[in-house]
């Protein structure tokens, strides 16, 4: 069945970075883009509100006090193989690039990004779990 344009769709986000400006930014711009976001400034924060509601994608910091985001996706692994997940690390390497890959990770973006990539990113990713 074809949707129709005024049919909205909306997913949910959950935003996980010890900034809380990028985590306000990623609030304001996907809700403007009719999805709901839920944000946690570090991995435990983010572990709890996984469990409170479900997302359909997550946008993960590696660099966070308490829990680090590798180890915040592997927990979420365990229960979730298949969560869309996209990295944005101003701490990449190739060591965390290779870990991220083998955890399914949708994407690994560096740290500074550019809004609209992200974007992007995101609605592609949310796209592809229409098919």
């Amino acid at each position: 069945m074809k949707k129709k344009p005024d049919d909205v769709h909306r997913y949910h986000i959950l935003a996980i970075d010890d900034e809380p400006d990028l985590c306000s930014l990623f609030k304001d711009i996907f809700e403007d883009e009719e999805h709901s976001v839920t944000t946690a400034q570090d991995g435990l924060e983010g572990l709890e509100r996984y469990g409170e509601r479900k997302p359909d994608l997550i946008i993960l910091d590696l660099k966070m006090p308490r829990m680090g985001g590798m180890e915040t996706l592997r927990n979420i692994r365990k229960v979730d193989k298949d969560v869309i997940v996209i990295i944005l690390t101003a701490y990449g390497s190739a060591f965390t690039a290779r870990e991220a890959a083998d955890l399914n990770v949708y994407e690994y973006i560096s740290k500074p990004f550019n809004i609209e990539t992200v974007k992007n990113v995101v609605n592609e990713a949310l796209a592809s779990r229409r098919k």
